[in-house]
Parts: C-alpha cells; structure tokens; sequence
C-alpha cells in the first residue's frame, strides 16, 4: 500500500476487525444509563444507609462524654467536701496514763489562744475564762475557738469550727438580789 492510500481511507474503529459488536448489547464492560434492577448501590446510597449507625454512635459518644464529666464534678465535689469537713485530732497515748487521770478542763486567764473542744477523750470539754465557761453545744463533737483574755475579761471571741455554747463562771456568787443568769446561749 502506497502512503496516499493510507491516508485516503477511512479510519477504522478497530471493533469491527476484531470482530466485536458495537456496545449495545448489555455486556459487563459497559457504562449503561440506567443500572439494571438489583446492581449493588453507589457511594451516596452506601451512605444514607450508614446515617443511623453514624447517629446512635454520636448519642453513646455524648451519653458517654456526659456521664464522664459529671463522674468528675461529682469526684472533685466530694474531695472539696472532705477537705473542708473538720477533723478530729488524733491522740497517740501510751498505755500506762489513765484517762480519767487527764483533767477534761482548761482554765485560760491570759492572752491571745486558739482553744478547741473534743468530746472524746482525751479532748477538752470546757474551757474556763475569767468571766465564762465555754462548752460544746449539744450534737458537736468538735469545736475550735480564738479567745482573747485581758486584765481578767475577755476581749473577744471568735468562734472557728463548731458550736459552743457560754455559761456563767462556776464560782458566781448566788446574790438574791440579783436576776437569775441569763440562759446559755449557743454560737
């Protein structure tokens, strides 16, 4: 063949010397329009199906991320509870002394202090001032007080953990003529 021929005739699609038929028919290798019914389904429809698993994952991770966050707070709630809830002192006493040997009253005359109160033993259950009695009010067991006592009075008290309660000193005199004492009071 002559090179004018080659370029005279037309060019072939290649199918028809292979013996092929065009692409009409059906076959696995073509690109239909509209996919037969049943064909597996595409990346979009793979995805509306998945959305429900995706939404009860998303509701366990929040219930989850939730439940974690108010685990913690209650945690440090608790923490905070217990590091402000007094403590009672701990005594290391060996066993030769006798408790009720101990005296249970301090006499404070003098002086700025910080007293406290315990009802269990060895503890203080009174403290005596020049001009008053101070004890644990009913249902405490501890009770911490900053005291103040100048030329026989006292100044100021100030009253830190617990209750306690103020009675007249255990050697008033009992003068008829004067009005009864004053009930204790609690603070």
């Amino acid at each position: 063949m002559a090179d004018d021929e080659l370029m005279s005739s037309p060019p072939s699609s290649g199918l028809a010397d292979v013996g092929r038929a065009a692409p009409t028919t059906g076959a696995d290798d073509e690109l239909l329009a509209d996919p037969p019914a049943g064909a597996p389904p595409g990346g979009l429809d793979g995805y509306r199906a998945g959305r429900p698993l995706r939404i009860a994952i998303a509701v366990v991770m929040a219930c989850a991320i939730g439940g974690t966050v108010w685990q913690v707070s209650r945690w440090r709630d608790e923490k905070t509870a217990e590091a402000a809830r007094p403590t009672l002192p701990e005594y290391d006493l060996s066993a030769d002394v006798d408790d009720d040997s101990r005296p249970r009253q301090l006499v404070w005359s003098s002086g700025e202090a910080r007293l406290g109160l315990a009802r269990v033993q060895p503890g203080v259950e009174e403290i005596v001032l020049p001009d008053r009695r101070i004890r644990l009010a009913p249902g405490h067991d501890i009770a911490q007080i900053k005291v103040d006592v100048q030329d026989g009075k006292t100044v100021s008290i100030k009253v830190l953990v617990g209750k306690v309660i103020h009675l007249p000193p255990a050697g008033a005199p009992a003068d008829p003529q004067s009005p009864a004492d004053p009930p204790a009071t609690v603070q």
